[in-house]
């Protein structure tokens, strides 16, 4: 009769034990990558690359300056997976010499006189790449 008793509780403890087990490696998994979350981005890759020139080129239009503006160094860039993509920007933006009647930003120098402040700036960028979207959400600047 021992030996009848000692079988159903020897399974019972390997599937508690089974059990316990896959558990622990689920709440392992979800942890280091939660679907939805924040994670941060590859500033070389397109998507990223994108959204920092549509939000040099909002802050371009938006701003009274006579000169474009470009990024300096990108300081963090994250993403987000939504309906879409969600792209949290934070750059270092530096003043250029060409005014904003010229054309190519891209081969504007940067002004580098010394009076120049530092501008820092946070954007929030949507994109849905395969309906052809983007959009700043959300920005703000300060100059050091």
């Amino acid at each position: 009769m021992a030996t009848t008793l000692h079988l159903p509780l020897l399974l019972l403890s390997a599937l508690v034990a089974f059990c316990a087990a896959s558990e622990s490696s689920e709440l392992s998994s979800t942890s280091q990558e939660i679907v939805g979350g924040l994670e941060d981005a590859d500033i070389h890759e397109e998507g990223v690359r994108q959204a920092i020139d549509y939000s040099v080129g909002v802050y371009n239009q938006e701003n009274n300056d006579l000169y474009y503006s470009r990024v300096r160094r990108v300081l963090h860039a994250r993403q987000q997976v939504v309906a879409g993509m969600n792209y949290y920007l934070d750059v270092e933006m530096g003043q250029t010499t060409c005014t904003k009647t010229q054309s190519d930003l891209s081969e504007c120098p940067f002004d580098e006189s010394q009076d120049q402040q530092r501008t820092f700036c946070s954007f929030q960028v949507y994109s849905v790449p395969w309906l052809h979207q983007i959009s700043v959400t959300e920005y703000s600047c300060h100059n050091e």
